[in-house]
């Protein structure tokens, strides 16, 4: 049985890091994030413009939380209390008991670990509380790092799915990745 609960709402901590609701306070930080071009280059939405923008995206992160549909955590640095990223599950299959994996960190935040600690907390998360069995992340073609971070995590490249997104008005292809509950498992023990 997949458990989506998210009220209260779970926060994570690691090392470095606290894995918590995304606020109506974080919209300057989530705004210098999300209008990076570089940041929005692979992802399916356009660099925002405006902190109205941002507004509805931490709206629409409450609103599925509300509706069990899909959980987006902000990423805070201990070190400053400030908010370098977001991450989620969603895409629920409940017979499957699949969810899929997104995120998305600050550019000066890149290189530094940062997404790999967050994410590894978010899938203890999956498998340990919501007893997923799989969890997926779909990476377009080009987006090595996001590649290179997942491999650190465990996951396995399975192949190219064609077409599968709409990329600002494109049918791009996705990368297929997952880690399945028995390979974290095993990982855990090593």
């Amino acid at each position: 049985m997949l458990i989506k609960c998210f009220i209260p709402f779970p926060i994570l901590e690691t090392e470095r890091l606290i894995l918590r609701l995304v606020e109506d306070r974080d919209a300057e930080q989530l705004y210098e994030i999300l209008s990076d071009a570089e940041v929005a280059k692979f992802d399916y939405f356009y660099p925002v413009t405006s902190k109205e923008q941002v507004l509805k995206f931490i709206e629409r992160y409450k609103k599925e939380i509300e509706e069990n549909e899909e959980i987006t955590w902000g990423i805070i640095l201990k070190e400053t209390n400030k908010l370098i990223g977001t991450c989620c599950l969603g895409s629920f299959d409940e017979g499957a008991r699949r969810g899929e994996l997104g995120y998305d960190i600050a550019q000066v935040k890149w290189g530094k670990g940062y997404a790999t600690e967050a994410l590894e907390a978010v899938i203890d998360y999956g498998f340990d509380i919501m007893n997923l069995n799989r969890i997926e992340a779909t990476i377009t073609p080009g987006n090595d790092a996001s590649v290179k971070v997942l491999s650190k995590l465990n996951f396995i490249q399975e192949g190219v799915v064609r077409e599968r997104d709409l990329i600002k008005g494109k049918l791009e292809d996705g990368i297929m990745m997952s880690i399945l509950k028995r390979d974290y498992i095993k990982k855990s023990r090593e």
